[in-house]
């Protein structure tokens, strides 16, 4: 007859010990085949979200959005196979939107150089950066895109929202100028363009409309009944990078889907402005002229909805940043560039043809 462990205490803490020892060596196994993944299988990854996240971010001096939560599923095989090569010195990072049981998950790739490669120009698709950085300076003194800006130089009247609009919707370059000098150099790069808010790669000193950045003028915040004066500011602190401008390609589609999908996001990924702003620049990135349109009615169909910031430096890149919907509800990011010196836009229309389709069969 089997012994009765509550009778022995010796017995019945053994018991417990060994049970102990097997959960934790299943815990483990379990964690180490997570981690390594089945063969043949593709890992689905999840941006981070929630509380915790957060606060590990944050820990290691990172904001919860700073770089991919794990290194993304290399797509070069998978579009040689479908017959697509990448151009040389060419830089890919694509998302699939899933949405499951469990919430949404982003299945992330990258092709050539990858999400964080910084060795190329990031041309006009950096002014939504821009924006925001305006916005939120606007935002630290109570204001928002309906505030009147007047310059102390003798220039017009305008609302902040009439400045940043055109700067995304039709890539001007004088109004991208203006919303650095509104941000502030200074504040801009080293308050607003930081680890911490996700952008530790990003860095914004060079004019497209040959305007002087050392030295934002002074400048009127008009809103309501409210009235605000902003003296000079004068830029002190050294450029972070030496072309001028420069940010990577996860940087820029996380400034375009955390626009685009404010409202389902969950508050610490979220941009802290006013939601009438954020409906604007989105409606300013639907409204833009990319270079993907083509390339989306092709792998996905007519009638896809492209928010986008396409940026061409003749010489340089040609690049552009989506949020992509098609008419069936399938939902990715995609952003690539192309060197002039490998085909430019041509090639980029290409490329974006091909990542679609990869990730459209996935």
């Amino acid at each position: 007859m089997a012994t009765d462990p509550r009778r022995f205490p010796g017995f019945f803490f053994l018991h417990v010990l060994v049970i102990v020892l097997l959960l934790a060596i299943a815990c483990v196994a379990l964690a180490l085949r997570t981690l390594s993944g089945e063969p043949g299988r593709r890992s689905t990854i999840g941006l981070p979200a929630g509380p915790r996240a957060a606060e590990a971010a944050e820990g290691q001096g990172l904001g919860p959005l700073a770089t991919p939560p794990s290194r993304p599923i290399s797509l070069d095989a998978l579009l040689a196979d479908a017959g697509y090569s990448m151009p040389k010195k060419a830089n890919v990072y694509a998302v699939r939107v899933v949405e499951g049981p469990e919430g949404r998950v982003y299945e992330q790739y990258q092709a050539g150089g990858g999400a964080l490669a910084s060795d190329f120009w990031p041309a006009s698709s950096i002014k939504v950066l821009a924006a925001l950085g305006a916005l939120d300076f606007a935002r630290s003194l109570g204001y928002t895109g309906e505030a009147t800006v007047t310059f102390d130089d003798g220039g017009p009247s305008r609302t902040l929202r009439s400045i940043y609009e055109p700067a995304i919707r039709d890539s001007s370059n004088y109004d991208y100028d203006l919303l650095v000098l509104i941000a502030g150099l200074d504040r801009l790069n080293h308050d607003f363009l930081t680890a911490r808010n996700g952008f530790p790669a990003t860095s914004i000193t060079r004019s497209y409309a040959h305007t002087k950045f050392h030295e934002s003028p002074a400048m009127i915040l008009e809103e309501g009944d409210r009235r605000t004066y902003v003296p000079v500011r004068k830029a002190e602190r050294d450029p972070e990078c030496k072309p001028g401008n420069c940010s990577n390609l996860f940087e820029m589609t996380e400034s375009v889907r955390r626009i685009v999908l404010n409202d389902q996001l969950p508050a610490e990924q979220r941009f802290d402005l006013d939601r009438g702003d954020l409906v604007a620049l989105s409606d300013a990135l639907l409204a833009a002229e990319g270079f993907f349109n083509e390339a989306v009615t092709q792998a996905l169909g007519p009638g896809a909805r492209i928010w986008s910031k396409p940026g061409d430096a003749p010489g340089d890149e040609c690049l552009d940043v989506a949020f992509v919907e098609s008419r069936a509800g399938k939902r990715f990011l995609v952003a690539a560039s192309v060197p002039h010196s490998s085909g430019g836009c041509q090639a980029l229309g290409r490329l974006a043809r091909g990542v679609l389709e990869v990730l459209a069969a996935a």
